[in-house]
């Protein structure tokens, strides 16, 4: 009989320490298995893409001494030369389109110096003070030298821009065509 209390009692006794360690293994074996979720969600913006639609254009000039003409970066492009200088042809800005994110900040940056060069038979003509106007779709927040800021606002993220200068013209400059490119930087945020 001792015998068997004896077994007995063995027997419970590793029962209750297994029981009890089980019993504290318990909360953070459950813890450790307690699920959260939360949704992931990633959203990837289209880049931002520009086309020219038409170039920069002064038309046809009669330069019969030094002036300027001075060009609205808009659609409209309205000219004002200075200084005896004739229109003989409409000008117009140059316009470019973009598709961007609506609500992103876009920024146009034109060339150091807000200038550029156009060569042709004679000496260089100087087009100075490039200015970038805004079209459909962007909204104008301000510029910082070179730099023009705009708010996108068109809904499908669609815009359009205009860039234009003021163009300055030697005394008794030789006819024919003169022509120069420059460089628009776009980027948004």
């Amino acid at each position: 009989m001792v015998y068997r209390h004896a077994f007995s009692s063995f027997t419970r006794w590793p029962l209750r320490i297994a029981a009890g360690a089980l019993a504290l293994a318990l909360p953070s074996v459950v813890s450790a298995q307690e699920q959260v979720s939360s949704p992931a969600s990633a959203a990837i913006n289209p880049g931002l893409q520009i086309t020219k639609v038409r170039d920069l254009d002064y038309g046809r000039v009669i330069v019969p001494r030094n002036g300027r003409i001075d060009m609205t970066a808009d659609n409209a492009s309205t000219c004002t030369p200075n200084n005896g200088l004739l229109l003989l042809a409409p000008c117009q800005s140059a316009q470019f389109e973009g598709q961007a994110v609506t609500g992103l900040q876009l920024r146009i940056s034109v060339p150091v110096g807000r200038r550029t060069t156009l060569t042709g038979p004679d000496r260089e003509l100087r087009l100075r003070r490039i200015a970038v106007g805004p079209g459909n779709g962007v909204s104008f927040q301000g510029r910082t030298n070179r730099h023009f800021d705009f708010v996108v606002t068109d809904p499908a993220g669609e815009f359009d821009f205009f860039v234009a200068g003021r163009l300055l013209f030697r005394n008794n400059q030789a006819p024919g065509v003169y022509t120069g490119t420059f460089t628009i930087e776009a980027a948004y945020q």
